[in-house]
């Protein structure tokens, strides 16, 4: 289960744990009135806490599970056939659907609420609401991409239960407004570990851009959250280091942009999905409480075949463990937490926006609006240095040659490379596929097998259309189901 790990911190170093344990989470209401820049930062946290139950396992899992280099097992292993969602997994896509609706409607109150707040000053205020309005887009970013055109609740319909639903390009000019408020008025640095700023909100538009190919867009935005220098790659010279990063003490570091985080009395399930009860990692278990073993990569499977084993991402992000197949297979080894006391009690974070992206990110909108080019390609080396223990900011020998990549079709195919090993595991390459329309060709072209047309959006919820008249399931249920 996800939550903020700043929370905590911020209660503890105030004296005051128990009593804001104690305290929150209070129930949101539509009555509720946000007047102090205390009650205001409850609000915030009402939504944050609405995404743990769609993010703490369904979410990364049925990314991963997607990918082309990993396969589903257990009941997740009809998700790597690429026919669609079957009733177990629909529940699971339920979950997030539900998750993400949770969190708008605490998002809407409160932004209806916050402006009449007499305790705050016009900024104060703002700022806040920026932070609602980062998480708001963020939740319907998740919503268009993986449903395509659904009912847009906002602060001011929020009442209304019947919706119909609206044009996927609606939803983007929404997400779109929602974030350019965000960036001109949330916090210059988070306020807590884990909450919205300006440059997270800078760098989830441009995603959104990205995401529409509006890369002219896009490019501006990337280049100022670089450029800003308040985030670089951790340096790292083994492939152990990498735990700096993704291990369950940190904290936070350089490349955190966006993450969920946890408290520490309840962590991310993710990890236990990913490990298996025997599996270790210098000695010590996986996971505290177990595994369920959900996914793992085999062998044979082109992309995981093709990763140089010098790469120290490979040792970090994979682990040879024995599943009983008739196959070498490796289970993700990015998140594992030996002290976890309980299946949703691992305390590593949820890595959803990092520098890392960023540099990703820019290396594709500037080969798409100038063609390639060395600075992309530099965006590209910081990256691959890094991943052989190298200084990301001194030109080594082994750094990608442009010549070598000198059509836009081999450069986005390089990106894609680089994406897909710095992303292991971290729930982003099933959506780069969709977003470059490559699900199709990629799964095919690895696992030899056809993607139905059902399968690139989830269905909506049938108590959607319980209890919402406004939707027809004849009409208005994605294709395929």
């Amino acid at each position: 289960m996800l939550y903020l790990a700043g929370l905590g911190l911020f209660m503890c170093l105030n004296s005051a744990c128990s009593k804001w344990l104690d305290e929150h989470p209070k129930a949101v209401a539509a009555e509720t009135f946000y007047n102090t820049p205390e009650e205001a930062a409850t609000a915030v946290l009402a939504p944050l806490n609405k995404f743990r139950p769609g993010f703490a396992m369904s979410f990364p899992g049925l990314m991963e599970c997607f990918t082309d280099y990993q396969y589903g097992r257990g009941s997740w292993t009809s998700n790597s056939d690429y026919k669609g969602l079957d009733p177990t997994n629909i529940t699971r896509s339920n979950g997030i659907w539900s998750s993400l609706y949770g969190a708008i409607r605490d998002c809407n109150i409160a932004i209806q609420q916050l402006p009449e707040a007499s305790a705050m000053t016009d900024i104060q205020k703002n700022a806040y609401i920026g932070e609602l309005r980062f998480l708001r887009a963020f939740a319907y970013f998740h919503l268009v991409r993986l449903w395509g055109d659904v009912p847009l609740r906002n602060e001011n319909n929020m009442l209304e239960w019947d919706l119909a639903k609206t044009a996927k390009a609606d939803v983007y000019k929404f997400i779109i407004d929602d974030l350019t408020f965000a960036m001109a008025n949330a916090p210059d640095k988070s306020r807590l570990i884990g909450t919205p700023n300006k440059l997270s909100s800078k760098s989830l538009l441009a995603q959104v851009y990205m995401q529409l190919a509006q890369y002219p867009n896009a490019l501006p935005l990337l280049k100022d959250v670089i450029e800003s220098n308040q985030y670089s790659l951790v340096r790292v010279a083994t492939f152990r280091e990498f735990e700096k990063i993704f291990g369950p003490t940190v904290i936070t570091s350089s490349e955190e942009i966006f993450y969920f985080k946890e408290t520490g009395l309840a962590g991310w399930e993710y990890v236990m999905f990913c490990s298996h009860p025997n599996a270790k990692i210098e000695g010590k278990k996986m996971h505290g409480a177990g595994g369920y073993y959900g996914i793992y990569t085999r062998k044979d499977n082109p992309v995981f075949a093709a990763w140089d084993d010098q790469d120290l991402r490979k040792s970090y992000n994979t682990l040879k463990q024995d599943l009983g197949l008739q196959f070498e297979t490796y289970i993700p080894a990015k998140f594992y937490d030996p002290n976890a006391p309980n299946a949703g009690g691992a305390s590593n974070s949820f890595p959803l926006i990092r520098y890392a992206d960023i540099l990703l990110l820019y290396a594709e909108a500037s080969n798409e609006v100038n063609g390639p080019n060395q600075d992309a390609l530099d965006k590209l080396n910081m990256i691959h240095r890094r991943a052989y223990g190298l200084d990301p900011a001194a030109v080594a020998a082994s750094d990608y040659k442009l010549a070598d990549y000198n059509s836009k079709e081999k450069f986005l195919n390089l990106i894609s490379k680089e994406l897909t090993y710095e992303n292991w595991n971290e729930g982003k390459r099933w959506l780069f596929l969709l977003r470059r329309n490559l699900a199709k060709k990629v799964i095919k072209e690895v696992k030899g097998i056809d993607v139905m047309d059902k399968h690139l959006l989830f269905p909506i919820p049938e108590t959607e259309f319980s209890y919402n008249k406004a939707l027809d399931p004849s009409k208005d249920q994605n294709p395929g189901y």
